[in-house]
């Protein structure tokens, strides 16, 4: 297995339409969640870069598919987040439809990573695409954000109630506060991908 080296990362492009993707044909792992659930934030922690998704305090910033570039071998695919209320339902609309034909359609995609904010646990828009990646086939594994908010005790808690409704799925850990999370990510994407 040939390691992907994460921290030669680049911004590639911000599309709103699947079809005016990157020409490269590289495996891509995409990143879902509730808007301000840290998909930024976990990239540019992966990628051991402070700057390089965007990341706002206020959700939904991001609001194109964003295409980051991993040594020449890979795409992490930063997708809108879902489940914001301050923006119009045809904008949620729009967003919606993005995501839906960027994961019905990439054949490139390897990896849905499902971001889950553990203060909130599973809710029901999260299940729904649960739903969905599981009626079209979707590999993915559920990161636990922001885990450095909560004790031990209450993590355990939300893992415990994730793994009785959805066995057999990795569910990863992951705060901006510690490198091990972002260690344990990185090896499981070379591990999935190579």
């Amino acid at each position: 297995m040939t390691i992907i080296n994460f921290n030669k990362a680049a911004f590639i492009k911000s599309v709103a339409d699947y079809s005016d993707k990157p020409d490269e044909n590289y495996p891509e792992v995409a990143l879902v969640g509730r808007s301000n659930v840290g998909k930024s934030s976990l990239l540019n922690k992966i990628v051991n870069r402070k700057k390089l998704a965007k990341v706002s305090s206020s959700p939904g910033k991001t609001r194109l598919i964003n295409y980051f570039n991993i040594d020449n071998r890979l795409f992490v695919v930063d997708l809108p987040g879902y489940g914001f209320s301050k923006v119009s339902k045809g904008e949620k609309n729009r967003w919606q439809n993005m995501i839906e034909a960027y994961l019905k359609n990439s054949i490139n995609l390897r990896l849905v990573c499902l971001l889950i904010d553990c203060r909130q646990g599973l809710l029901k828009n999260d299940k729904e695409m649960v739903q969905w990646l599981d009626y079209y086939n979707k590999p993915y594994i559920f990161i636990l954000t922001k885990v450095d908010k909560l004790s031990k005790n209450n993590i355990n808690k939300v893992q415990k109630q994730m793994m009785r409704e959805y066995p057999n799925h990795h569910i990863l850990h992951f705060s901006t506060s510690s490198i091990e999370y972002r260690n344990g990510i990185i090896l499981l994407l070379n591990e999935m991908i190579s």
